[in-house]
């Protein structure tokens, strides 16, 4: 994402980034989700304090530090900022840009230094909304109980086949809001329209679940991991360089190859016999993890703000 936001033409694709981490957590939080679920502890209060606490604080600090900034250096920018900064408090910005016709991809004037808190808005939408779902779904689909110390089963093919389903709608749903030559913005910021990532995430989570996969599994199996790895990861490298915002594949099945890819490297990492997990696992890229959500929420503002019109690229800001 950073290297599209600072225009590396090998990373033309690189807002697909975003698709990454919709599919990655919704593996993760359905996963925690199962899991509470399964022991009988699962309490939606301190899940959703847990990720307040998680969010809310950095992303305060960023749209006081943007405000401050934009009032002192550009003061021009605060009437549309002021929207966009109580739409990003209360994670709803993707909706206030679609229904303002902020389009992400055509800019006239200086670009936003909070579009890219949309993805967030998309994030937390979810937050609030699938465990109420889940709850339901496991209600209708799941499996009661299972094993003899009276644990709820974590394994949920069922309602995996039935989270599928609601992701081909909303697959369906961008397709059809997709107009070729207009702007995609609603189709690439809706909610409906970038759930389906979010869904093929959970629905892993509920066939894969990550407390579930121990260690000691056959030499074949573990190869079959391993492929499975570095397939996915090979297609999401190939559509970040040979895609970008423009591209009408990317709406009509290119965001769904990617999930799937996605789905695939997740599903290899997760398990503790998998190489590609240790490959990924090295020091430098767990750091970097460690701070994605905050590098994520300072490069647009940093990139944007520190940027003259028009200037070409250079090393040292990008640095």
């Amino acid at each position: 994402v950073i290297a599209y936001h600072l225009g590396f033409g090998w990373a033309s694709g690189g807002l697909l980034g975003v698709g990454v981490f919709f599919t990655l957590s919704g593996y993760l939080i359905t996963d925690i989700l199962l899991e509470r679920w399964a022991r009988r502890k699962l309490s939606l209060k301190q899940f959703w304090l847990a990720r307040a606490r998680r969010l809310l604080p950095a992303l305060l600090v960023v749209l006081v530090v943007v405000m401050a900034w934009v009032t002192v250096g550009d003061p021009s920018q605060l009437d549309s900022l002021r929207g966009e900064t109580f739409a990003s408090a209360f994670f709803v910005s993707n909706w206030w840009f679609i229904f303002q016709d902020v389009s992400y991809f055509e800019q006239f004037g200086p670009p936003s230094p909070l579009g890219h808190i949309w993805s967030l808005g998309v994030e937390e939408q979810f937050y609030i909304l699938w465990p109420w779902l889940l709850l339901g779904g496991l209600a209708l689909f799941g499996r009661p109980v299972g094993g003899r110390d009276g644990k709820r089963s974590q394994l949920q093919p069922r309602l995996a086949l039935v989270t599928l389903g609601l992701a081909f709608v909303s697959i369906v749903l961008m397709a059809v809001l997709f107009e070729p030559g207009a702007d995609s913005t609603r189709a690439y910021e809706g909610t409906d329209t970038r759930a389906f990532g979010l869904l093929i995430g959970a629905a892993l989570a509920m066939v894969w679940p990550s407390r579930r996969l121990v260690d000691g599994i056959t030499s074949q199996a573990r190869r079959t991991l391993d492929i499975a790895g570095a397939v996915g990861l090979a297609l999401i490298f190939i559509l970040i360089a040979t895609t970008s915002e423009f591209s009408p594949f990317i709406y009509r099945g290119g965001l769904v190859i990617l999930s799937v890819a996605t789905a695939m490297v997740v599903a290899s990492v997760a398990h503790p016999s998998s190489r590609v997990g240790r490959v990924l696992g090295v020091g430098p890229l767990r750091w970097i993890g460690v701070r994605s959500y905050g590098i994520y929420l300072w490069q647009s503002p940093i990139i944007l703000l520190t940027t003259p019109a028009l200037a070409s690229f250079s090393w040292l800001r990008a640095f």
